[in-house]
């Protein structure tokens, strides 16, 4: 084999490998996207349900605030007049009750929608350590 012919086998050897190289990259990158996108994807369905439990948790809320209110600030009433309160006071007592038993499912109602408006923290470290590997492998 000639100079002339070897360093052509060489040119054509490392064209290739840096075209497999190229290649490679491009499917790795391909496969990166693909994985960030279903990523992505999870954490939007999880939010999703988040969001329907907080509305669940805030239909329930306002069934006991409306709906339940009157019969059951009745009842609590009657029962503290057979324990020997006073109208009054037990009627006060028993709307209390409602109230707080509203303000919490209330609560817990925004500490869902909280949760679900939360940024996607995990695609953020993800991309930013995959960047971070791409730069490394320029260096």
């Amino acid at each position: 084999m000639s100079d002339d012919e070897t360093n052509d086998h060489k040119t054509k050897t490392s064209e290739r490998s840096v075209s497999e190289l190229l290649s490679h990259f491009v499917d790795q990158a391909r496969d990166i996207a693909r994985a960030e996108a279903a990523l992505a994807r999870a954490e939007a369905m999880q939010r999703v349900s988040l969001v329907r439990n907080a509305v669940i948790f805030a239909g329930i809320a306002l069934i006991l605030g409306i709906g339940a209110i009157g019969p059951l600030v009745q009842s609590g009433v009657y029962a503290l007049e057979w324990l020997g309160l006073d109208k009054g006071p037990a009627t006060l007592i028993a709307g209390a009750v409602l109230v707080l038993t509203a303000i919490i499912l209330a609560l817990m109602s925004i500490a869902q929608m909280r949760r679900a408006g939360r940024p996607p923290e995990r695609i953020k470290e993800n991309l930013s350590a995959d960047v971070q590997t791409i730069k490394e492998t320029f260096k």
